[in-house]
C-alpha cells in the first residue's frame, strides 16, 4: 500500500514538472516562431488536460499532451515575437474581417 502511495506521489510530482508556465513563450514542433502558453483547461467529457498556446491573434494550438512542445523560446525568438506583435495582430484583424 505504501508503495502505491509513493508511486502516486511520484506521478503527481512528475506531472507538475512538465506543466508549462502561463505567459511563457514555447517553441512548437513545425513552427518557426514561438507560441505563448495562455491557459489550461480540461475537456468536459473526458477530463483530459488541454494546453492552449497562441501566436498573437493569428493562430492557436490546443494539445492534450506536451509532446509537440519542444522547449522554451530563447531570447532571440522572444525578441522576434515581440517585434512583430503589432504587425501580426493587424494581419489577423484584416484576415478575420
Amino acid at each position: 500500500m505504501l508503495k502505491k502511495i509513493l508511486n502516486f506521489i511520484d506521478a503527481v510530482i512528475e506531472e507538475q514538472k512538465e506543466q508549462p508556465t502561463l505567459g511563457t513563450l514555447y517553441k512548437i514542433k513545425g513552427e518557426d516562431l514561438p507560441f505563448r502558453y495562455i491557459r489550461f483547461t480540461n475537456e468536459i467529457y473526458s477530463n483530459k488536460p488541454v494546453y492552449h498556446f497562441k501566436h498573437h491573434q493569428l493562430k492557436e494550438y490546443k494539445f492534450n499532451d506536451l509532446s509537440k512542445v519542444e522547449r522554451k523560446a530563447n531570447q532571440k525568438e522572444i525578441n522576434i515575437y515581440n517585434d512583430i506583435k503589432n504587425h501580426v495582430n493587424e494581419i489577423a484583424k484584416n484576415f478575420k474581417s
